[in-house]
């Protein structure tokens, strides 16, 4: 961390954390949180809302990622990028993580899209 700004002994760390609502499809579906270490990088983690009605078959395992999940990123076929310059890249990887997630495993046939396909 040799850009860190903050004097601080050994394992101790200032960082910021930012919280960020993310809806899929209409539906209110992760929180999204940045993790913001001055002079460094940007990297983020994620928790999706568990909903049976609309993801069932997501499993328990997805529900809860960071930029440095590496069975996610394989599960989405994903470069592995665990930090970022910015907190907007860092935030469209998470919206990308997620949404991959959840188009890979939520019910077809209760989305808009999905019903006007079959109209």
């Amino acid at each position: 961390m040799s850009s860190y700004p903050y004097k601080h002994t050994d394992g101790s760390l200032l960082y910021k954390v930012e919280t960020y609502k993310f809806r899929y499809k209409g539906i209110t579906a992760a929180d999204i949180k940045t993790i913001d270490v001055p002079g460094e990088q940007v990297g983020f983690e994620f928790e999706i809302y568990k909903d049976d009605k609309f993801w069932p078959e997501l499993p328990e395992k997805f529900y809860h990622g960071a930029s440095n999940n590496d069975e996610i990123l394989q599960e989405l076929e994903m470069e592995l990028a665990a930090f970022f310059k910015t907190k907007e890249d860092a935030l469209q990887t998470a919206i990308n993580m997620i949404e991959g997630l959840l188009n890979k495993y939520r019910k077809q046939g209760v989305f808009w899209d999905d019903l006007k396909k079959n109209m």
